[in-house]
């Protein structure tokens, strides 16, 4: 039984048939003229065909010659247009980027964005895990996560960051929700306004929800009842519904706020300006799908 011919065999005589010649296949394939000839008769014999004919200015292919030619051009060329997708990948760094992103700030600071980032990386894998800004950071730190989109943590250790966008807390409720309150003759403004509302917060645990617990005690305020949220927008929305009093930034709250869908509701409690940044180790920088990943998403989120 005849051995099956070899994925060199099939090269030489791809090489063989585009150039016409065995002498310039030769050359391009960095072997000797005799060395050609030998690989098309074996596969010749392994075929049972005949699969060139010789003429004044070298070869040219039988009938059948031509049938495995455009099998073999075929796929060779889909096995060039592999290597051009791999070294496309490579020049990126690396396949897939592990990005983990604040569930509080995805929809409305990364969503409106996300489509325009993942089309300027077609042959780039960014895998997105939703989670709190503490467990994201926790990750990147340890190297489970590549870059992190949080808000500002109180201190970076040894990550760096890009400072993407300042945002500014405030207290908003439905015009129905406060309307309903002074029926209950709960006072809109001050102290009992936080303590007898319902809140809408950030979960515990994230850097978010910290800053406002601290400004709460800081200003001797304390709530009585608290729906914790795991994202913005549903806090916003829940808040339209009149569920209660969401603590939202108001940069994100501007639509609602300006058809009145959401009132600011007069709080005691201030806590100040933050920012959602993005993290990384150092040494990711050196990878060029990050370094241009995060530049990417820097450009999208410019004012």
């Amino acid at each position: 039984m005849d051995e099956a011919p070899s994925l060199s065999s099939y090269l030489v005589f791809n090489t063989v048939a585009r150039n016409g010649n065995l002498s310039e296949a030769a050359k391009e394939l960095l072997i000797s003229q005799p060395a050609v000839s030998r690989s098309l008769a074996k596969l010749e014999a392994g075929l049972s065909v005949k699969l060139f004919v010789r003429n004044s200015r070298g070869v040219r292919l039988t009938s059948e010659g031509e049938i495995l030619y455009e099998h073999t051009r075929s796929a060779f060329n889909s096995l060039e247009q592999a290597e051009k997708a791999l070294k496309r990948i490579n020049s990126l760094g690396l396949g897939t980027v592990k990005m983990g992103v604040s569930s509080w700030l995805c929809k409305p600071l990364l969503t409106p964005h996300l489509k325009g980032i993942v089309s300027a990386f077609p042959h780039l894998k960014i895998d997105i895990s939703l989670r709190n800004s503490p467990d994201i950071f926790e990750l990147v730190e340890n190297g489970d996560l590549d870059l992190g989109l949080i808000n500002r943590p109180a201190s970076f250790h040894r990550l760096d960051h890009v400072s993407l966008m300042s945002m500014n807390d405030i207290f908003v409720a439905s015009p129905s929700y406060l309307a309903s309150l002074k029926e209950q003759g709960i006072k809109t403004a001050g102290n009992e306004l936080i303590e007898k509302s319902q809140l809408l917060l950030p979960k515990k645990g994230s850097f978010t929800r910290e800053t406002i617990d601290k400004a709460f005690f800081a200003s001797s305020v304390s709530p009585s009842s608290v729906i914790e949220m795991n994202a913005l927008d549903s806090a916003l929305d829940f808040a339209v519904s009149g569920l209660g009093i969401a603590v939202v930034p108001k940069e994100f709250a501007a639509d609602k706020l300006k058809s009145r869908l959401l009132v600011e509701v007069s709080a005691p409690v201030s806590t100040g300006a933050h920012e959602a940044c993005l993290v990384y180790e150092h040494t990711q920088l050196q990878r060029d799908a990050v370094s241009s990943l995060i530049t990417r998403i820097t450009e999208a989120l410019e004012p």
